[in-house]
């Protein structure tokens, strides 16, 4: 989900806002209640015309309320409600996660390889990213069984390609001359 420049405002307010060393849990708390709020029945409901004003902000009050949210987050919620913005609390949570990212010095990186890799060939591959971004990494694993072995990498909008189909690929176009 691409976030809006709506959404980037209220993550850039919420992180604003949050007290020094709550940033990492509210960004948890935010990030459950997006996922509770965006299944599809839920969603469809809240976001209704049909739902008196009152009745959405309330209901948004007990669903943060239920999820055990800290009391920023429980405001959070209605104010997102009361705004009409429900709808782009998946995209807040996405931004408030890439601003605290940021702040942080991290970077997130998607690594796919073609069968499950140990801890020792992530952090191979990790610690050869981050000497690249000059950030500390946060790695998503994926498994596709269609690169034959060894991994692509993406970071930052850029795709590191070291698969074994590319290396193939490579060598027979060198070979090809």
């Amino acid at each position: 989900m691409k976030g809006s420049r709506v959404a980037k405002r209220y993550a850039r307010a919420l992180l604003d806002l949050a007290d020094k060393g709550n940033e990492e849990k509210w960004g948890v708390e935010l990030e459950r209640l997006a996922a509770m709020v965006e299944s599809p029945e839920l969603l469809e409901r809240l976001a209704s015309p049909e739902l008196a004003e009152q009745s959405r902000q309330e209901a948004m009050a007990k669903i943060a309320e239920r999820l055990n949210l800290s009391f920023p987050l429980r405001s959070f919620a209605v104010v997102v409600a009361r705004h009409g913005r429900i709808r782009e609390l998946g995209a807040i949570a996405e931004s408030y996660r890439d601003l605290l990212d940021r702040a942080m010095g991290r970077e997130r990186a998607t690594l796919t390889f073609a069968i499950q890799p140990s801890d020792a060939e992530v952090a191979r591959v990790v610690g050869g990213l981050e000497k690249i971004a000059a950030l500390k990494i946060i790695p998503t694993v994926k498994i596709d069984a269609a690169l034959l072995g060894g991994v692509t990498a993406e970071l930052g909008g850029k795709i590191y390609d070291g698969s074994l189909a590319t290396r193939l690929a490579e060598a027979k176009r060198r070979l090809a001359g």
